[in-house]
């Protein structure tokens, strides 16, 4: 039996030289272009449009945004967790993770929001584990793959 083996797309305990939310979304912004091979750019636009139309807070400790492509043909999730929480939107919510979801340019609303609702799933059921999750590579990889399957 063979195993298709996937790129993971996360970055864990990561500390912002200015721990803001605009050094965390230009970072999101960076990472999500070089995960992806896309241009950067692009994808800091459609993640700052994301962030401006409002914050998607999930279990009081995640973002969710989301960037569109026209090269990419599915959707894709990339994550970021922070070893220090960033304070987050009007209300400074503290923000250890950061998920940005990689959409087709073509991609309808109800697709988004099918994800988006799944990804709040899942993390609500592992709300538990997420202070261990964040920091251990192998675990935050299935978490972030679980997304998408």
């Amino acid at each position: 039996m063979f195993k298709i083996f996937r790129k993971n797309h996360t970055t864990a305990n990561v500390e912002l030289e200015d721990n803001n939310q605009l050094s965390a979304l230009k970072l999101a912004a960076k990472k999500t272009a070089e995960e992806f091979n896309v241009d950067e750019q692009n994808i800091q636009s459609s993640i700052f449009a994301s962030a401006a139309s409002g914050n998607i807070i999930i279990e009081n400790r995640a973002v969710f945004m989301y960037a569109t492509n026209d090269k990419k043909s599915r959707a894709h999730t990339m994550m970021i967790t922070f070893k220090n929480p960033v304070a987050w939107g009007n209300d400074k919510t503290p923000v250890d993770y950061l998920i940005v979801g990689m959409f087709p340019s073509d991609t309808t609303q109800a697709t988004m929001d099918a994800l988006t609702e799944k990804i709040t799933n899942i993390m609500h059921d592992k709300s538990d584990q997420l202070d261990d999750i964040k920091f251990n590579d192998g675990d935050l990889n299935k978490l972030n793959q679980a997304f998408t399957d």
